[in-house]
């Protein structure tokens, strides 16, 4: 089994760039209905699946993904000068690339989009949405931005993608702007998943639990709306009630997740999270196991290690630990630096110089404030006081209501005897989550209890009921 896991890595090392976006349901072609509409027609054609039932509510298109392709490859090699057929053939590789995370379909969809692009330079919005989309499938943000430079803001399945990869940038301001362009707009599905992440990372936390939510009704009530892309919503929404610490609907939109499609990465990552912030540690482990089998994430690959060593495997996760060694290496190697990476390693206490140097890295790159929080840390574990103070500023400016980034922010003002700082992150931090983390939680209401020991602070028996 370990052989095989570690096969698996090396054909998928790139993955710790290429994992999707919190936003990339807009960058898939989720706000582009002109598109959707006609490949979702043909889809309908080549699958041939008509539901047995009523009940059967779920599209699976995700079953027929790889015929669907040839299809299209069928129609670019009899028609290799038509800049339609290149820009659906490369919707359906990125599609595939979300479903199965074959990094070769981005690269196809990437060349697709360009001969689509060469043959047809201008009124081709689309391919220039789907070539974005493939650069920011592998986070290369600046290059994505530039691809939409030039296009059209009357558009505003172009407007919403921009404002995602603004997002992802950490130019909020910026982001702020082309969302008022989409207030005078028809509200839909894709836009309001954009709205809901801006939201949720400017401090308004509960008007994005409700717009999420909403859109996540909306495209559950089309049978033609892709599996993994109904799947991605419920995930979100998953996310969303796991950062208030509503844990029974987090676990609950994980699971309907994996009913529409159950290859869902990001659900067995969510689960494992949820299940080790209650200290279940053979949920944790049983979940991390069949995530890894898809996809060995280095957040997942956490999990399982953190499990064992809670159930006294720890020959097992030594093991576990030289696979996330194997992943570490081969993105030095490819100069890939994730903050996953450095995420693991700061928690942990190892490779400390080098998480600061993938944290740094990092901001360089992609400067939102999970970047900032990941450096705060970083350079709070190394001892640069100093930096970290200023990461977490950063991370923290637009108050953003996760409590795991606010309890970052709190102990290092806790470290440098800012006490009021320190109390007010500490607190906000178990109020938002009592169980936001398996061991930050109980560290956040120890150290509140002697700066404050008059006070109780919330508890995992206080914890909040669902929106």
């Amino acid at each position: 089994m370990h052989l095989r896991i570690l096969w698996v890595l090396v054909l998928t090392s790139l993955l710790v760039l290429l994992r999707p976006c919190d936003t990339q349901a807009l960058s898939l072609g989720y706000t582009n209905s002109k598109l959707g509409t006609y490949s979702s027609a043909v889809q309908l054609l080549t699958v041939n699946y008509i539901p047995d039932q009523q009940s059967d509510l779920v599209f699976p298109d995700y079953l027929q993904r790889s015929h669907i392709i040839s299809v299209y490859e069928q129609k670019v090699a009899q028609s290799p000068d038509s800049s339609i057929f290149l820009r659906l053939l490369a919707d359906q590789y990125l599609r595939r690339f979300r479903e199965i995370g074959d990094i070769d379909d981005v690269l196809r969809a990437e060349q697709a989009t360009r001969r689509s692009l060469a043959l047809q330079p201008r009124h081709n919005d689309v391919s220039s949405m789907l070539l974005a989309s493939a650069l920011l499938s592998q986070h290369q943000f600046r290059e994505a931005l530039d691809v939409l430079n030039n296009s059209s803001l009357d558009n505003p399945n172009i407007v919403s993608l921009l404002a995602s990869i603004q997002m992802e940038l950490g130019d909020y301001e910026t982001t702020h702007q082309l969302l008022q362009n989409l207030a005078q707009e028809e509200s839909n599905s894709g836009h309001n998943a954009v709205l809901a992440r801006y939201l949720e990372l400017t401090g308004n936390l509960a008007s994005a639990r409700k717009l999420l939510d909403e859109a996540m009704q909306e495209m559950d009530s089309f049978y033609t709306t892709s599996a993994e892309t109904r799947a991605w919503f419920h995930v979100r929404t998953g996310d969303l009630a796991f950062a208030v610490g509503d844990f029974a609907l987090s676990e609950q939109r994980y699971r309907e997740a994996f009913d529409l499609f159950p290859r869902h990465i990001a659900a067995f990552t969510g689960l494992a999270r949820l299940y080790a912030a209650q200290h279940r540690w053979q949920d944790v482990l049983n979940i991390a196991n069949q995530g890894i089998e898809l996809m060995p994430l280095v957040e997942t690959l956490g999990y399982k290690a953190d499990a064992q060593i809670a159930l006294g495997d720890h020959e097992g996760a030594t093991e576990t630990e030289d696979l996330i060694g194997v992943v570490a290496y081969l993105s030095k190697v490819k100069g890939i630096y994730d903050r996953a990476m450095a995420v693991y390693y700061t928690e942990h206490g190892i490779h400390l110089p080098e998480a600061l140097q993938i944290a740094r890295s990092e901001v360089a790159v992609r400067d939102d404030v999970y970047a900032e929080d990941t450096l705060a840390w970083a350079a709070a574990a190394n001892g640069q006081w100093e930096e970290a103070q200023k990461a977490a500023q950063r991370a923290t400016r637009f108050g953003t209501e996760d409590a795991l980034l606010q309890f970052h922010a709190g102990m290092i003002a806790f470290h440098l005897g800012k006490r009021g700082e320190a109390i007010k992150r500490l607190t906000q931090a178990v109020s938002l989550n009592p169980q936001f983390h398996h061991k930050y939680a109980d560290q956040a209401r120890q150290v509140l209890a002697n700066l404050v020991p008059s006070v109780s602070f919330p508890t995992p028996n206080t914890i909040g009921s669902s929106l």
